[in-house]
């Protein structure tokens, strides 16, 4: 399936002006290719309901993210009916303005969108309903967000997450339901020991001069312990490439460091960097938000605890240990080898990640173990490492006291996935088309 492909139709009757319709069809339909995405369209009006099966067969074909139907003009709703009926994707109706002239109606287009509205929410049928013509700004913006959003939904499915090892004793927020992940998203988990990645580690012999020679610091290190944290990285992507899997989840201490004798933050920092999913504390759900970030702004994320909240500068304060990727750290610093800040063993990536707009994403089980949506928005701020490893305050333009409260009543996990970007609307979107509940900051 092409992620980026949408089909795109428009529904009118002949007793309205069909060509103003069909004028402003071509302007959604360049709309949508001027985005980026490809587009399989059924070029002629569809005006009853008998040509529906037709269009199902091509549409069906086109093996589609998405569905666009433009309500050209006032139809009834036995034709969107028959379509959902026999197509089951995220699909969206557009309905356009028009001018009152004193005379009779053009289009009468949202009229026909509230008939279909109607019809679908009482079948039970999922949709996403926009009103405004394809100049406006803001009804673009709507739309392209619900095809990214659909594009996460299509892109999540079938996708393999590796978990290696267990979460560490305690850490229930790294907890999740295989079968949930499965029905919900598509998602499957495949279990790897951490002794397999051990016995690959401890068999190689690679070079690590040029991953980490643009380290500062590096030769003050333990260099054997270094070499083995290097070998990971090289270990893990040996494997997940053996098994086929699109992101890992690592039981990061304490055996990496006890009995394997290297931190992983470094190869955890590296994969990313590498376009590879890889989060830390055996964290399969951190993952999994971690994917949706990298799908939607194509680069890779930090996931990070949220360690401080200031109330004066309207800051919260997120930290890891030395496992940001770094792509997103500050080009005014210099990346700093590292070790574990709380094991003292290498080898960890330190530095403050850059500054930019930022959002903040999680899914997260409820107490029911239904799953939500934890949506966060702000603005990461310049300033240099607070703590060892990787820092970055966010600003936010609502109180940090409320926000704080609210994650603790919600009882959401620790871990936190910083994506570069404004996605709220498609984390939005995504949340609605996957009957999430959303935590909004």
């Amino acid at each position: 399936m092409n992620a980026n492909k949408i089909g795109l139709l428009m529904m009118g009757r002949p007793q309205f002006e069909i060509s103003l319709a069909e004028k402003y069809f071509e302007e959604v339909a360049k709309v949508i290719k001027q985005a980026g995405f490809e587009l399989e369209t059924i070029s002629q009006p569809i005006m009853v309901e008998a040509e529906i099966p037709g269009v199902v067969n091509t549409l069906r074909n086109a093996q589609l993210t998405a569905i666009i139907v433009v309500q050209g003009t006032f139809t009834d709703a036995s034709m969107i009916l028959s379509l959902t009926s026999s197509i089951d994707i995220p699909m969206l109706i557009w309905a356009f303005k028009e001018t009152p002239t004193g005379e009779r109606l053009s289009l009468n287009s949202f009229c026909g969108l509230n008939l279909a509205a109607h019809a679908l929410t009482a079948a039970g049928k999922k949709f996403k309903g926009v009103y405004g013509n394809p100049d406006s700004a803001k009804v673009c913006e709507d739309v392209l967000a619900f095809l990214r959003a659909s594009v996460v939904v299509s892109s999540l499915k079938g996708k393999k997450i590796g978990i290696v090892g267990n979460r560490p004793g305690g850490y229930y927020p790294s907890n999740f339901n295989e079968i949930t992940l499965a029905s919900a998203l598509g998602i499957t988990v495949n279990t790897i020991s951490l002794q397999e990645v051990f016995d690959v580690g401890n068999s190689m012999s690679c070079d690590i001069h040029p991953l980490v020679d643009n380290l500062e610091g590096i030769n003050n290190l333990d260099m054997a312990a270094t070499q083995k944290s290097v070998n990971a990285y090289y270990a893990l992507k040996e494997l997940m490439a053996k098994k086929s899997l699109d992101a890992i989840a690592v039981e990061c201490w304490p055996d990496f460091m006890v009995k394997y004798g290297g931190a992983v933050c470094f190869a955890l920092s590296q994969l990313n960097d590498d376009g590879v999913i890889a989060a830390c504390e055996a964290d399969v759900n951190g993952a999994v938000s971690m994917q949706i970030g990298k799908i939607l702004s194509g680069q890779a994320t930090f996931i990070a605890d949220l360690v401080t909240g200031d109330e004066e500068k309207s800051e919260l304060i997120f930290w890891h240990c030395g496992n940001g990727p770094r792509s997103l750290l500050s080009p005014k610093y210099q990346p700093v080898a590292g070790v574990h800040p709380n094991r003292k063993m290498p080898l960890s990536v330190y530095g403050p990640l850059k500054d930019g707009q930022v959002t903040i994403c999680r899914i997260s089980p409820d107490k029911d173990g239904k799953l939500r949506l934890l949506i966060g928005k702000g603005t990461g701020v310049d300033a240099p490492m607070l703590y060892s490893g990787n820092t970055l305050p966010v600003h936010i333009q609502t109180s940090v006291d409320s926000v704080l409260q609210t994650l603790l009543k919600k009882g959401l996990e620790h871990h936190y996935v910083v994506i570069y970007g404004d996605y709220v609307k498609e984390l939005q979107e995504l949340a609605h088309l996957l009957d999430f509940e959303t935590i909004e900051f």
